[in-house]
C-alpha cells in the first residue's frame, strides 16, 4: 500500500514553514498506525523541544502547530502532509527529518509493518541514499536498545 497516493496531490499553495514541515515528518510517522496516542504526543514535543529550530517554542505553540498538522492530516492524509513537509522543508534537514522519523518507529523497540512502509518511502521522497538510510537506520537501533 502505498500512503502516498491514497489522496489527491496537495496544492503548489500548499506550505510548512520548517517547523511545521519537520514536524509533519514526526507526526506522520506516529499517525501512520490510524492514531496518535497523547504518549506519542509528549514522546514527539519532548524530542522535537530539544532542537536548536525549535528553541523558544512554547508548548503553547508546539500545540499550535500540531493541531495545524493533525487537521492537515484528517484532510489530506498520510500521504498528503508528507508532500507539502517535502516540499517544504529545506535539503539540509531531510537527512535529520529522516533520522527523527526512524527515532520514532522505533521508540516501543519495533517497527511494525506500516511504519517500515512508510519509512521507505520516506527514504524515497526525501531522497536519502540506500547507504545513508542504512546508516540511520543501524544508529537508532543502537539508541533504541535501552
Amino acid at each position: 500500500m502505498s500512503w502516498f497516493s491514497s489522496k489527491p496531490t496537495p496544492t503548489s499553495a500548499d506550505h510548512f514553514n520548517k517547523q511545521e514541515a519537520f514536524l509533519s515528518i514526526a507526526l506522520a510517522t506516529s499517525a501512520v498506525d490510524g492514531s496518535i496516542d497523547e504518549s506519542e504526543a509528549k514522546h514527539i514535543f519532548a524530542y522535537l523541544l530539544q532542537m536548536r529550530m525549535y528553541e523558544g517554542y512554547s508548548n503553547k505553540q508546539m500545540s499550535a502547530i500540531f493541531e495545524k498538522l493533525v487537521s492537515v492530516l484528517k484532510n489530506e492524509g498520510v500521504g498528503g502532509l508528507v508532500t507539502i513537509a517535502k516540499n517544504s522543508l529545506p535539503a539540509e534537514l531531510r537527512e535529520t527529518a529522516f533520522a527523527c522519523a526512524v527515532d520514532i518507529a522505533l521508540a516501543d523497540g519495533v517497527i511494525e509493518d506500516s511504519e517500515k512502509d512508510l519509512l521507505e518511502e520516506l527514504q524515497q521522497i526525501l531522497e536519502i541514499s540506500d547507504d545513508l538510510g542504512s546508516k540511520i537506520l543501524d544508529v537508532m537501533i543502537i539508541k533504541n536498545r535501552g
